[in-house]
């Protein structure tokens, strides 16, 4: 075959392929004629670019004046064939297999050559029909009347190690799978990523029917591994696919108890993901199966509460027979309790809390109880949780030693997810008895110190500096030293400071009525002493107003009491404003 001019096609011959002009290519009667040379960029030949455009018309005619372009390849390994697999035009690959040519004369296999040739990826014609969905080219390429080319067609696996079936069934081709079965009975069931057949049919499909006739052609499928460490059955869980758990279970319940990667079993999936109804399935089909533990002594519960699955914690504290899992402590030394409380999952946490046989007071391998975590966080969700607990429990857990490994700032051994969580969380001391007494203490000083200055102000208002007129006058019961600046001073400020501490007072007393509203009785116990100090400022500058109001305006007693001002107010104010 003369030498072919790389990538430079005529633009008059690129137009004729095209558009299907016939006339164009009687010219390639003649034996000296160069069209069919003639590629383009991507080393297409004038076969490939009628067969892209689909003018069947001309690459019939192309085929039969130039019958060995169909074994030419271009830049990515497709033959026409290919080209014509993946636009669907059944009728030209009729005519590309089944057309004589040189090659058939010399080795007599020139059709099974070209049925076998593949391109960059590993695909043959017939993986590029399956992956478009053209029934009647694979109808085409394989046949019932010829089962052995039938069947090593649908044995061949591409770079990604997908088969025919498997592309049939991940495109959801299904009367394809069906096909291919029927008159390739032997063919592969492979799939990328380490898959197989079984695999897609989970991920893809609904038909019981499928999944039956797979597995009892293939039943090693059922406990196979994809690269990700998934078996159809762990796939099937994390959807939620209640009626493939049932029949894969029915088939190999054994296959329940396969763990992936991160060792999970099918029920540690489905707890995970709160599939309650797949949870049932495989424990009424195993039924010790709840007590499993993954790779870290997680149980299913275990993984509920640390991911926040409502539903699945409430299957198994509705249940007696698991009773038992609440106490069960993981590799670190965590129950559920402790995980739902690392997490921040409250609700969880709240559930956990009011359940039958839980203990409060269980700690970790760092010496953590519940109450330590709980009393170390700084999230308000969190404290809601802990607040929901029943408070029985709560305060017999707050008076436990609560003696942590924690070194005061909630640092302990390093690489532990779990002081990470804590150290994250706040700077406890693992001493959840400590941080609760010390919030009680605050809060009992604060309305001890807004009290007294309430009194002292109240009474202050009804014995004024310099007392009150008695002379019998329209002005009787008025202040004597009512027209004094400095008076008026001390007036406002003696009202701000009972304003404030009165406020105080009355946050304090709101909080102690919302205990379980704890978002809110942490915000307001956290202004409650706000008040109390500007008030005690304001109480200050009514001391200084008032004295300065009753005494001898002389130039050494203002000195010493502008001085005495300026040196309370330095003292006190930095204070306050921190």
């Amino acid at each position: 075959m003369k030498e072919r001019r790389q990538n430079r096609m005529n633009p008059q011959v690129f137009r004729a392929a095209s558009t299907g002009n016939l006339s164009f290519f009687w010219n390639l009667k003649n034996p000296n004629d160069e069209t069919h040379l003639e590629l383009t960029t991507e080393k297409n030949t004038i076969l490939h670019v009628a067969l892209q455009f689909k003018k069947f018309k001309a690459a019939k005619k192309i085929v039969d004046l130039r019958p060995m372009l169909a074994y030419e390849r271009n830049s990515r390994g497709n033959t026409p064939l290919n080209v014509a697999a993946r636009v669907g035009d059944s009728s030209i690959v009729k005519l590309l297999i089944n057309r004589p040519t040189n090659l058939d004369a010399e080795t007599g296999d020139g059709r099974q050559q070209l049925l076998r040739m593949v391109n960059q990826d590993g695909d043959t014609a017939l993986l590029v029909a399956v992956r478009y969905g053209n029934f009647k080219v694979v109808k085409e390429l394989i046949k019932k009347k010829d089962p052995t080319e039938a069947a090593e067609l649908a044995k061949h696996v591409n770079k990604k190690g997908e088969s025919a079936l498997f592309l049939a069934v991940d495109g959801e081709h299904y009367d394809m799978a069906y096909y291919i079965l029927s008159v390739a009975p032997n063919c592969s069931y492979v799939g990328r990523h380490g898959m197989n057949i079984l695999h897609a049919v989970v991920l893809q499909t609904t038909s019981n029917y499928l999944v039956n006739g797979v597995m009892t052609k293939w039943p090693s499928t059922i406990k196979q591994y994809d690269d990700s460490g998934w078996t159809p059955l762990h796939i099937a869980a994390h959807l939620g696919n209640n009626e493939f758990v049932k029949l894969l279970l029915k088939n190999d319940n054994s296959a329940a108890y396969e763990e992936n990667k991160d060792g999970l079993s099918a029920l540690h999936i489905a707890a995970k993901e709160g599939n309650v109804e797949i949870m049932k399935v495989i424990i009424m089909a195993c039924p010790g199966i709840y007590e499993l533990s993954d790779n870290r002594g997680k149980t299913a519960l275990h993984v509920a509460a640390e991911s926040g699955a409502k539903d699945a914690v409430m299957y198994f504290l509705t249940r007696p027979e698991f009773e038992g899992l609440i106490k069960v402590q993981d590799d670190e030394g965590n129950t559920p309790l402790h995980l739902a409380a690392i997490e921040g999952n409250y609700q969880i946490l709240s559930l956990l809390g009011h359940s039958r046989g839980v203990d409060l007071n269980a700690k970790n391998k760092q010496g953590f109880t519940i109450m330590n975590i709980v009393f170390q966080t700084k999230e308000d969700d969190m404290n809601i949780g802990i607040w929901n607990l029943d408070p029985r429990r709560v305060k017999l857990a707050g008076e436990g030693d609560g003696d942590g490994d924690g070194d005061g700032d909630g640092k302990g051994k390093e690489g532990s997810n779990f002081l990470k969580q804590v150290k994250q969380a706040g700077d406890g001391n693992g001493d959840g008895k400590e941080g609760s007494k010390f919030v009680k203490q605050v809060s009992e000083t604060n309305l001890l110190v807004a009290t007294l200055i309430a009194t002292v102000t109240f009474t202050a208002a009804f014995t004024v500096p310099g007392g009150f007129n008695q002379n019998g006058g329209v002005d009787e019961g008025l202040a004597v030293l009512g027209k004094k600046t400095a008076f008026h001073v001390f007036l406002i400020a003696n009202t701000i400071a009972f304003g404030l501490s009165t406020t105080s007072i009355f946050v304090n007393f709101l909080a102690s009525m919302t205990i379980r509203e704890v978002e809110f009785h942490r915000e307001v116990l956290r202004r409650a002493p706000i008040f109390t100090n500007w008030s005690i400022g304001a109480l200050l500058v009514a001391f200084i107003a008032g004295t300065f109001t009753v005494v001898p305006h002389f130039w050494g007693i203002t000195v010493g009491l502008i001085i005495c001002c300026c040196l309370l107010i330095s003292l006190f104010f930095p204070f306050l404003i921190k």
